[in-house]
């Protein structure tokens, strides 16, 4: 009786810590965003820009960057109110935050 107690409260302990790193807005069991593929299709997507005095950063593809940070081959070059300039595959690319009001439903 005395290792089921152990063996329970060893298994809730572990659900805790891998609970404490989960993002708790999205669902248990859905891919990330790496491995997703429709996320591999749709390329780069710019989903906010975050400016401060101390910092510009991007999110891109759900990982916010500062300006000059790199990830998958994805450089952030500068950060605009509206726009970031981008390095990816040898390219500079500049991309546009759209307001949500103008966003289509489609």
């Amino acid at each position: 009786m005395f290792r089921l107690k152990v063996v329970l409260c060893f298994l809730m302990l572990s659900q805790a810590a891998v609970a404490q790193f989960r993002d708790p807005t999205k669902p248990v069991n859905t891919p990330t965003t790496e491995h997703s593929p429709a996320t591999q299709s749709q390329g780069i997507v710019l989903s906010a820009i975050w400016l401060s005095y101390r910092s510009k950063r991007a999110t891109l593809n759900d990982k916010t960057l500062k300006q000059g940070e790199s990830f998958n081959d994805i450089t952030l070059l500068k950060v605009k109110q509206n726009s970031v300039l981008i390095k990816h595959q040898g390219l500079v690319k500049r991309l546009y935050l759209i307001p949500a009001s103008y966003k289509s439903n489609h």
